[in-house]
């Protein structure tokens, strides 16, 4: 699967074969105060947007090239609604590190 097809597809966004294609065994997320594993990362996705009670909706790829792609997200949640944006460095053609901000809607 292509990264852009996976990013809009929400209920995909745990599914352990598309991490393997699509994430860098070295892969490390940044959120507010934490740094997430790839494990870590893709059991936030689970337990959020697969299991959980948070949405995904108005998904756009803002920036991509060989070297990073820029994702934009409403994200539904209990807290409520917010734009997530996700910028992403690439490394072997995968996703090696993210860092996400956020503004209330």
């Amino acid at each position: 699967m292509k990264l852009r097809e996976y990013l809009n597809v929400p209920e995909k966004w745990a599914d352990p074969t598309l991490v393997e294609e699509l994430y860098h065994e070295d892969y490390m997320y940044l959120r507010e105060t934490e740094m997430l594993s790839r494990d870590e990362f893709i059991l936030h996705m689970k337990n959020d947007f697969v299991d959980g009670e948070f949405k995904s909706t108005n998904r756009k790829i803002l920036y991509e090239d060989e070297k990073v792609v820029s994702f934009e997200h409403d994200e539904e949640s209990p807290r409520g609604l917010r734009r997530v944006t996700l910028t992403s460095l690439k490394k072997e053609g995968k996703l090696w590190r993210q860092m996400m901000s956020f503004q209330d809607l």
